[in-house]
């Protein structure tokens, strides 16, 4: 199956979560990605490749990527604020700052569901207790 990707990331404790990424090919363009017209080389700071230059956003991702040469990529990335778009080939030194910034998004993200599932897991520990010491657990409730 074309149009998506996979990435799995290991959580404390052993789970992975498996984080899977699809882009819709353009109908128009049929599901060829290298139909589209890409920019020539594209030289803006590497840090601002997270950001839209549509809206300003800083959560641009990427959509798709190709390497080129061994130090040019074909990057499209898409906007989910305002769905912008934009291909384009930038340099190796972009891209792995772009992917330094990606990556600490994605820790981010981490962080934040730990933080949320236990946070979930605690009220969920204090409702039983709660209806534990109201005697309101029954053994047909198991």
């Amino acid at each position: 199956m074309k149009g998506y990707r996979t990435k799995k990331i290991a959580l404390p404790g052993g789970r992975v979560i498996e984080i899977v990424y699809f882009s819709d090919p353009d109908p128009d363009k049929g599901s060829d990605h290298h139909d589209a017209v890409i920019d020539a080389p594209h030289h803006m700071t590497a840090h601002e490749m997270h950001v839209c230059e549509q809206c300003s956003s800083d959560l641009v991702y990427p959509v798709a990527w190709e390497e080129r040469t061994e130090d040019s990529w074909y990057v499209e990335r898409r906007c989910p604020n305002c769905e912008w778009r934009h291909e384009g080939e930038f340099h190796q030194s972009e891209v792995e700052i772009f992917d330094d910034v990606l990556n600490e998004g994605t820790e981010s993200l981490l962080t934040k569901l730990r933080e949320f599932a236990r946070s979930n897991m605690e009220e969920d520990v204090e409702r039983l207790i709660s209806a534990l010491e109201a005697d309101l657990i029954e053994p047909m409730d198991f």
